[in-house]
């Protein structure tokens, strides 16, 4: 009877070794879950803020070449005779052989000489 009852308590200590060696396996195996959980989740948010990212890059790339194309045409043109022409009266304050040029000088207001003064000190 003694030896049947040190047989069963054996077993009963092998049966708690295994509970207790599956509950520690099964916390390590919930905690690679959640990490693989938490992994999965910053992976998607990247993907979604690069997605966002490459959107507006892409915006601004057809802006650009739209911006692009316009500087080009006035490249073209800039050598024509009227915008010459306009250059010339408009910047240099140039006229023609007939026209008479008029320049009017407008006194600086004491508000842009104040500005002025402080921009220089």
């Amino acid at each position: 009877m003694e030896n049947n009852n040190k047989n069963k308590n054996r077993i009963e200590e092998k049966h708690k070794k295994g509970r207790f060696s599956y509950s520690l396996l099964t916390i390590v195996l919930i905690v690679c879950i959640i990490e693989l959980s938490v992994s999965a989740m910053n992976n998607i948010n990247k993907n979604i803020n690069f997605s966002s990212k490459i959107k507006g890059l892409e915006d601004k790339k057809n802006e650009e070449y739209i911006k692009n194309v316009q500087l080009k045409s006035e490249i073209e043109n800039f050598d024509s005779e009227m915008t010459l022409e306009s250059i010339a009266r408009n910047n240099l304050k140039m006229a023609e052989k007939d026209e008479v040029l008029i320049i009017i000088n407008r006194p600086k207001s004491k508000t842009n000489e104040n500005i002025n003064i402080n921009n220089k000190k």
